[in-house]
């Protein structure tokens, strides 16, 4: 008998959650809106109220079935601290594993639920983890994450030692 990872493991239950889970269709008219531009006002302002108004505000897409994603976690509380601005996490997890994650890892900023299908292509994401990045409501810049240094690079966030 062959053993699992936790990362083995986890995906797989996470996939079968998925897999049982009832997956609403996609609005068709959601898909259908121009891309994400830099400028343009963030068509995913009611995921929280205060990105309309935040000087600076910083959206991670995470799925909780991809490695990278799983790495990136450990490090999410630290960027976290230093961020300026508003931060949040979307999470393809359960509300149950968000809360999870937000208590296990001591986050300070919110981790919220949506299927990874919807938030890819609401927001037009062609992998994750990803970021969008938002000055008082308006797309700044969107980005596929490769690891936890791009992300401090590419959000200008001074990270700890540095």
């Amino acid at each position: 008998m062959s053993k699992l990872s936790f990362r083995d493991l986890f995906k797989h239950e996470t996939l079968e959650r998925e897999e049982t889970s009832f997956v609403p269709p996609l609005d068709e008219e959601l898909l259908m809106e121009s891309h994400l531009v830099q400028g343009q006002l963030f068509r995913g302002l009611e995921l929280d109220d205060r990105l309309a108004d935040a000087a600076m505000a910083t959206i991670l897409f995470i799925s909780l079935t991809c490695t990278s994603c799983i790495d990136l976690l450990s490090d999410l509380a630290e960027f976290g601290a230093r961020h300026e601005g508003l931060l949040l996490v979307v999470s393809s997890g359960s509300n149950e594993d968000n809360e999870e994650l937000v208590r296990y890892y001591d986050y300070s900023f919110p981790v919220l639920t949506m299927q990874e299908r919807a938030y890819k292509a609401r927001f037009e994401l062609e992998a994750t983890p990803a970021a969008i990045m938002l000055e008082h409501g308006r797309v700044m810049k969107q980005f596929t994450i490769l690891d936890i240094g791009h992300l401090y690079d590419q959000s200008a966030v001074r990270k700890g030692g540095d």
